[in-house]
């Protein structure tokens, strides 16, 4: 909840922010970020988001002037992708982050020296700034350090803003209910008496008979490494069982139910949590739908905070951004991978050793394209051309001033 406080009699001159004060504070969490960790299915889909992005490499582009795309070699990208600082790699920066942006909401990387480190959210606290009390001027993070709080200038911090309070607090009703339902299974196996049931006795007992007997039937009985223990009763004493199976219980529905909801917060195709609810016969399918549903928007918030943060304005104007490659993700089969990138030659969309470094082959000395005209290949490093039906090079001749004076066969 927003707290906005107004200092209406103060007066103050344009960039004296402190002169009206909007107090950013995140809504209180209701469950405990290790509580939730410890429910099976929230973990499994935490550990496949963030694992899934933190093997993307992320790569620094350039687009030129005649809107092609090249690949630049930067440091920043070795920060992202490798050697993340002395002692973090990049990969495992990536998850703590996208762990963040998951169940808080926001995520936070300060720069320092050429070298990227994780702030836990958990520990940043936000404040803004007002001077027309409508729009944000400017903001004050305050982080709790290793051993004092200290504000870090926002100039420092890339910031990953989901635009939500995160599901530690959007889900907590959700992720109670599935502590409460490990906590009953819990109980019902470790404390409950089995068999279950009521003793009935033909004569009234005393307070003394039925805590000896109480105890004695918990020491004999209670706890799953009793379970099946024949179960011995003494005279005029009478067992009639009350257990009731897991179906009974509606255990098993209860817990789909909490799975295919788990599955539904997260934007996760159930399927990949629960293999009984596979809707798609492809890998490839369940891949692109957990792309393009869940991953999708988490990669597109880190690139625009990337490009926002971790560029310089004269970059920005010439055109740098940064872009994770999502083909890894999309892996498929061997046969699959060599149909899609086949075809791709075969239109001519690529050349023989972009196809060939696709498959991890090493690339010929002289590069083609397949061009249509029964087959023609189109070399690379000078446009001639080679005609497969009729065996006859073609060579494209350019004038120093631009013309072209012909084709010579």
């Amino acid at each position: 909840m927003n707290l906005l406080n107004f200092q209406r009699n103060k007066s103050y001159t344009k960039g004296d922010f402190f002169a009206r004060t909007i107090l950013s504070g995140t809504r209180p969490v209701k469950v405990r970020e290790e509580d939730v960790l410890k429910i099976p299915t929230v973990y499994a889909a935490i550990e496949l988001i963030t694992s899934s992005i933190a093997q993307l490499p992320l790569y620094l582009y350039q687009e030129q002037t005649d809107r092609s795309i090249e690949q630049l070699r930067d440091d920043r990208t070795n920060s992202l992708n490798h050697d993340a600082n002395a002692l973090e790699t990049g990969q495992a920066l990536k998850k703590k982050v996208v762990q963040d942006y998951l169940l808080r909401g926001k995520a936070y990387l300060f720069k320092k020296n050429g070298q990227l480190h994780y702030l836990a959210a958990k520990s940043m606290a936000e404040e803004s700034y007002t001077d027309d009390n409508i729009t944000v001027s400017a903001k004050k993070y305050l982080y709790s350090g290793l051993s004092r709080n200290v504000e870090i200038p926002s100039e420092q911090l890339i910031v990953i803003d989901s635009g939500t309070d995160g599901l530690l607090v959007n889900a907590d009703k959700l992720f109670n209910t599935a502590l409460s339902q490990l906590k009953y299974e819990e109980n019902l196996l470790s404390n409950g008496a089995l068999p279950t049931g009521v003793l009935k006795a033909n004569t009234r007992l005393t307070e003394q008979a039925i805590n000896r007997l109480k105890k004695g039937f918990d020491s004999l009985y209670s706890g799953t490494e009793n379970t099946g223990k024949t179960l011995i009763l003494e005279d005029g004493l009478d067992f009639s069982t009350i257990a009731l199976s897991p179906d009974e219980l509606s255990l098993h529905q209860s817990k789909s139910t909490v799975t295919s909801e788990i599955a539904r917060v997260f934007n996760i195709p159930e399927s990949m949590l629960n293999s009984s609810a596979n809707k798609y016969a492809s890998l490839e399918h369940n891949n692109l739908q957990f792309l393009q549903n869940c991953i999708g928007p988490i990669i597109t918030a880190i690139e625009s905070a990337l490009d926002k943060s971790y560029l310089e304005s004269g970059e920005k104007l010439l055109g740098f951004f940064f872009r994770f490659d999502t083909s890894e993700l999309l892996r498929t089969t061997e046969a699959e991978k060599i149909k899609t990138i086949s075809q791709a030659l075969e239109k001519g969309l690529i050349s023989f050793n972009e196809a060939r470094h696709r498959l991890d082959l090493k690339g010929i000395e002289e590069d083609y394209f397949v061009l249509r005209l029964g087959q023609v290949l189109k070399k690379v490093s000078d446009d001639s051309m080679l005609v497969l039906n009729i065996g006859e090079h073609i060579e494209t001749k350019e004038k120093h001033n631009g013309e072209h004076s012909g084709i010579t066969i």
